[in-house]
């Protein structure tokens, strides 16, 4: 895997050399803390994965028990994780499994059937099924939001 240092400030984590050379050996070594961290780096990228309130927007927030986070402001103090208001908020795989699962979606030229995924990642057809759906919508939010943008130029 290419350094972490290698990758240019203000680069997207997805577009660095770190992400683009994974293997599916590299996600199998890999660690569950290691996943989280990958998470976090998508999720605060432009702090450089220090967590910002949801609600608030405030830096200041501390880390609490089962890597959550609780905003420091008197008149906000929410609490929250890597996950709040994402398409896996109501996560219960590990982030090891959501990322091998991602990998193996994102890699697969005319998608993933869900009994496949459910072989692969160890998991009930349903929950590979549900982790597909997420991923599906959160394509989709994505793509609309794009359209919105580019619709807004006009």
């Amino acid at each position: 895997m290419a350094n972490p240092e290698d990758t240019p400030k203000g680069q997207h984590f997805l577009l660095s050399p770190e992400c683009r050379t994974m293997t599916v050996l590299d996600l199998a070594r890999m660690r569950d803390t290691t996943a989280y961290n990958w998470f976090k780096r998508l999720r605060w990228h432009e702090t450089e994965v220090a967590p910002y309130c949801p609600k608030c927007g405030t830096l200041r927030c501390h880390t609490m028990s089962r890597n959550r986070f609780k905003c420091t402001e008197k008149t906000c103090k929410t609490v929250f994780s890597v996950t709040s208001g994402t398409v896996f908020h109501a996560r219960k795989l590990s982030f090891k499994k959501m990322l091998i699962a991602i990998w193996f979606s994102a890699n697969s030229v005319k998608g993933k059937a869900a009994l496949q995924l459910s072989r692969e990642i160890g998991v009930q057809y349903k929950t590979a099924w549900v982790l597909l759906m997420k991923l599906r919508e959160a394509i989709a939010w994505r793509r609309e939001e794009d359209g919105a943008r580019w619709r807004g130029r006009d």
